[in-house]
């Protein structure tokens, strides 16, 4: 009995000195942000952290000490069991923590269920990663599994091989109850809330909270909670209210100045630019001399200075473009159709009113669940790699931007006006690959991502040339958008210069051109802007706020995982919804405005939940 009971906790505490190890792993990994941070957080964070290890390696204690009872006799069939038991476990848990190590840097967060939409596309998914160092990474895995493994079978084989007969009324009992008891570090202790992330977030520093975060726990728990629940997280105010603080943001009615000519109906083409972020744009003080052709095509259209994504993936910036519909922070709704079918659109608002909408990518639409919410929303024609020729398909992910762009030029000409037309580009996407020259040299991470943003702004650029000699460009908008921005390059690593972007109009149809909009504005203010600058009905976007409207409330909204950023023009703040910290703020921003942002959260999480 006693060798029984000794395994059980040296069991259990080898897993929590492994999950702690794993912290380490990470904090040596990620080593640039660890140092930003003052040492003392690193021990904090492993302190925090403790409880969440020990209430994981619970879970794991489960089956091993359910299985004691039938122990009393024999127990050779017991250590062959544990020893396949152990390797699956340290094998699935081994996996998690080393794809965590690389998506953290992508992603910005600790990897949770949303990585399973991935395999759907295993193409797309190894392209994500082929910028990674994925043969070390690989080398780190084997060599964790392999050591990892031998312990728990040196341990296995000492202690379980040092068993004696037992009597089975002594037995069964004790296990049986020790097996129940599990439950209380299973919760965290025997307080009234269970084991949740707030239990581990300690800190107004992003990093050092998730670096608490024990990763198998965090993926369980995310796949155990995902996005069947019909209760708001996000619940701060009675629901009553919420209508008295949101609708101010919003101007009913009014007036609004008139930028296009609409003496005859526009085509509209929307380029929806794949991770473009402001930081790259030399007109918007970001790197100098990546995106050369932007710049010199911001002097002759309308460029939005102070515009902001939505969301941090391309499946929540595509929603908040096309359908003026704010992003959530832990789930994306173009994963559900069901609620995506209740959505307004551009292209089902043009198509409704006689233009042909046509959509344009290189990649596969199926990518995120992206094509049903294509095929939902009134496009005519959906383009996507299935359309291009193999020897076209010169990029992980699919055609490069210059051959859809190019296909899109050659098909407009032959297109019947008017058209409403969106193209979604890929090229600087992770892996980063361009079929031309390097222009920026540099093999890491930054140096591609930048270089493949030259890459792209000379396709655009080649592309809005030849359009220009074109005879439906007179009475043509271009419009030019990030779907979401990026950490990339780390020149500011502000939440609201990630989610900073740039939006330029371009065409004959622009009344006045050389124009610089500097109105605070978001993502989802494009739907009502557009429609309204075109006379056609927008009340059915109702999150989306019209950038030339007079007497506008001027505000950008945006999330990431589980966090919320909230700008007025007079300042910023930055909100872990967890912890329930602010972990950013400049300007003037009060209470007030922090609660503005919580109802906005609340108000617009609660829309997604009842679609």
């Amino acid at each position: 009995m006693r060798k029984r009971l000794e395994f059980v906790a040296l069991y259990g505490i080898s897993w929590v000195v492994l999950f702690q190890l794993f912290r380490i792993l990470f904090l040596a990994y990620h080593y640039k942000r660890t140092f930003e941070l003052p040492p003392l957080l690193w021990f904090q964070s492993a302190r925090h952290g403790l409880q969440m290890d020990i209430s994981f390696a619970a879970y794991i204690l489960v089956i091993p000490t359910l299985l004691l009872i039938f122990t009393t006799k024999k127990w050779e069939w017991y250590r062959k069991a544990l020893r396949i038991f152990s390797f699956i476990i340290v094998f699935l848990i081994t996996l998690l923590v080393v794809t965590d190590l690389e998506l953290f840097r992508a992603w910005g967060f600790r990897i949770d269920g949303t990585s399973l939409h991935y395999l759907e596309t295993p193409v797309e998914a190894w392209a994500s990663m082929a910028a990674a160092p994925v043969f070390a990474l690989l080398v780190l895995f084997a060599s964790l599994c392999f050591m990892i493994d031998r312990i728990f079978a040196a341990l296995i084989k000492r202690v379980v091989g040092a068993f004696k007969k037992s009597g089975y009324l002594f037995t069964i009992p004790v296990f049986l109850v020790l097996t129940g008891s599990l439950i209380i570090p299973i919760r965290g202790g025997l307080q009234l809330a269970p084991m949740n992330e707030s239990a581990v977030f300690f800190s107004d520093k992003s990093f050092a909270n998730y670096a608490a975060v024990n990763v198998p726990w965090n993926y369980m728990s995310s796949l155990l909670n995902a996005t069947y629940s019909k209760n708001n997280p996000f619940s701060y105010f009675p629901e009553n209210d919420l209508n008295t603080m949101i609708s101010p943001l919003y101007q009913k009615g009014g007036e609004t100045i008139q930028v296009l000519d609409t003496t005859k109906r526009l085509n509209v083409v929307v380029i929806i630019w794949e991770s473009f972020t402001a930081k790259v744009v030399g007109h918007l003080n970001g790197v100098k001399g990546v995106t050369p052709q932007f710049d010199k095509l911001s002097k002759d259209g309308m460029l939005f200075t102070n515009l902001y994504a939505s969301g941090n993936r391309s499946d929540k910036g595509m929603v908040a473009i096309l359908s003026g519909y704010p992003a959530q922070p832990t789930n994306s709704i173009i994963k559900i159709p069901k609620k995506t079918m209740s959505l307004p659109s551009l292209p089902k608002e043009f198509h409704k009113n006689g233009w042909y909408t046509s959509f344009y990518y290189g990649g596969e639409t199926e990518f995120a669940n992206m094509k049903s919410y294509f095929l939902q929303q009134g496009f005519d024609n959906i383009i996507d790699k299935n359309d291009f020729e193999k020897k076209d398909m010169n990029s992980k992910w699919g055609a490069h931007d210059h051959i859809v762009l190019n296909k899109l030029l050659n098909d407009l000409d032959a297109q019947k006006e008017p058209f409403f037309t969106t193209l979604f580009t890929l090229s600087s996407h992770e892996p980063f690959e361009v079929p031309v020259k390097t222009a920026i040299p540099g093999s890491d991470p930054e140096h591609l991502f930048l270089n493949a943003h030259h890459y792209t702004d000379a396709s655009i650029g080649d592309f809005i040339a030849k359009a220009k000699k074109k005879p439906w460009w007179s009475n043509t908008l271009v419009i030019i958008i990030a779907d979401h921005g990026h950490p990339l390059p780390e020149t500011d690593r502000s939440k609201p210069a990630e989610f900073h972007i740039p939006m330029l109009w371009l065409g004959g149809a622009i009344a006045n051109k050389k124009m610089k909009i500097d109105s605070l504005c978001s993502q989802t203010d494009l739907p009502a802007t557009l429609l309204n600058q075109l006379h056609l009905p927008s009340g059915q976007f109702q999150w989306s706020n019209d950038i030339f409207k007079k007497d506008r409330n001027p505000f950008a909204y945006f999330v990431f995982n589980n966090g919320l950023g909230w700008i007025k023009p007079g300042g910023f703040l930055v909100r872990d919804n967890i912890g329930g910290n602010i972990t950013e703020k400049g300007g003037k921003l009060d209470n007030a405005d922090e609660k503005l942002g919580k109802a906005f959260l609340q108000a617009s999480f609660t829309d997604y939940l009842r679609r």
